[in-house]
């Protein structure tokens, strides 16, 4: 998908997506609530001009979000991706 729209940052992308599908494979009750977080993220790194500021703010507040209800994202296993995008440029 990413080689067929010009401007797409899909490295990015697929950090989200391993992001997503780690909190999906969670199954916790507000799953949703961080999926409109990562939603977010994911609808800034689609759309031109991208606005670096706000995808490391969204990062941040997903970040925080998971750790507020106690999840390790290193132990969740996307903690490099997370890091990556709090780091977005």
């Amino acid at each position: 998908m990413a080689e067929e729209l010009p401007g797409l940052d899909g490295a990015a992308l697929r950090k989200i997506s391993r992001i997503d599908r780690a909190i999906e494979k969670m199954r916790r009750d507000d799953q949703g609530a961080f999926v409109s977080i990562t939603n977010a993220i994911e609808h800034h790194l689609e759309i031109s001009p991208r606005d670096p500021e706000t995808i490391r703010l969204l990062a941040r507040a997903l970040d925080t979000f998971l750790r507020a209800r106690g999840i390790d994202p290193k132990a969740a296993g996307f903690d490099s991706q997370l890091r990556s995008l709090m780091e977005y440029s």
